[in-house]
């Protein structure tokens, strides 16, 4: 049978914060840099999103997509 424990097993107390939980996202890129992205790639996305703010042109981008 098992044993009742005196004290809850995650008391409020320690459920606020742990170092081990943090956010270490701006170490990270500091030391891993970012690749830019090439020019073909840059004026492909300008171009599909340029398309895409109108509702002809969405259609037409679903239609190329297959879906």
């Amino acid at each position: 049978m098992l044993r009742r424990m005196s004290e809850p097993v995650l008391p409020v107390d320690t459920a606020r914060g742990d170092a081990r939980h943090r956010d270490v996202r701006a170490q990270v890129f500091a030391v891993v840099p970012q690749r830019q992205a090439g020019l073909a790639k840059r004026a492909f996305w300008r171009l599909v999103l340029a398309v895409a703010r109108f509702p002809a042109g969405l259609n037409l981008l679903r239609r190329l997509r297959g879906s």
